[in-house]
């Protein structure tokens, strides 16, 4: 006896919503990732190269020898990193014991070229400190004259910076530590001044494989269902800062392990691109990767 198969489909209450920015469509999706034919968008997971303004003392030689020369010049580093990515994300990492004001005036200059230097869409993020960010995110969305994506906001900076991005037509990224209900309590606060739920871009925090992925997975998970379970609070675009995780944990910058766990170079590539396949799983939106071949690994994954 033959039996016939039926193809299980679920079927979600709501979309992901969607931006566009630039021609690049991010989100959309009305189902999780990697399921059946009930996903009816097909916009595909978008992986933003991550460049900083100031290369630390402690930033990886790896990362310092993939990129090369153009390291040490923000702008041509942004012009190279563009080349192999779908968005670039400059990190104006600003140190405390600077001068600020000289700075964020330098960020500020910096992100002017790179917007008139860079065709692909860019997301500009600040030094994730809120008494520099209060001042350098405004000054940013004020100088740069297209709509691009600028945080990071937290709960003690959205007020501060939320009304210049809105003067701006800027997308803002909203950043709470690994928990599902700050994240919506989050996007109200930031609603609640009037900026449109449809440009608020969602960043669950996360840890780097071996670092507590397993933690960050669950969450950007639940955000995903709760969002297609239509919570108009959640069905934004999810955004992983996948390199700054990674490069943070030991297994991608130490050579103290067993020979077995491979040779570093390629350890560390190995790591990035195992953590950002599994946040692309969970249903992130965006993939903010640092080292060239593990974002060009992606590319390859995705289009696969």
């Amino acid at each position: 006896m033959t039996a016939n198969y039926k193809l299980p489909l679920r079927e979600y209450k709501s979309n992901i919503r969607e931006i566009c920015i630039d021609g690049l469509k991010i989100g959309g999706e009305n189902a999780l990732p990697f399921m059946n034919t009930e996903i009816n968008s097909l916009s595909k997971p978008c992986i933003a190269v991550e460049i900083l303004s100031d290369v630390p003392q402690n930033f990886s030689e790896i990362l310092i020898k993939a990129w090369g020369e153009v390291i040490n010049d923000t702008v041509k580093w942004a012009i190279e990193a563009s080349k192999i990515a779908d968005m670039l994300c400059v990190r104006f990492n600003i140190q405390e014991e600077r001068d600020i004001d000289a700075e964020i005036k330098k960020s500020v200059d910096i992100s002017k070229k790179i917007a008139e230097n860079i065709s692909i869409p860019l997301i500009f993020i600040g030094a994730l400190q809120s008494e520099i960010d209060r001042i350098l995110l405004p000054e940013i969305a004020r100088a740069v004259k297209k709509p691009c994506i600028i945080g990071i906001v937290e709960e003690d900076t959205y007020k501060e910076v939320i009304p210049s991005l809105i003067e701006n037509n800027h997308y803002v990224i909203a950043r709470t530590p690994i928990d599902i209900n700050l994240a919506k309590e989050l996007n109200i606060l930031i609603t609640e001044t009037g900026f449109f739920a449809d440009r608020v871009l969602i960043d669950p925090n996360m840890g780097a494989l071996g670092y507590g992925l397993d933690y960050g997975y669950s969450i950007i998970e639940r955000v995903k269902l709760a969002g297609l379970g239509d919570d108009n609070m959640l069905n934004m675009p999810v955004v992983t800062f996948v390199g700054e995780e990674v490069w943070k944990s030991k297994e991608a910058k130490s050579t103290a392990f067993l020979p077995e766990w491979g040779e570093l170079n390629n350890r560390s590539v190995i790591w990035e691109c195992v953590t950002a396949s599994a946040v692309i799983s969970a249903g992130a939106n965006i993939i903010v990767m640092r080292h060239p071949e593990a974002a060009e690994n992606i590319k390859k994954f995705i289009n696969r």
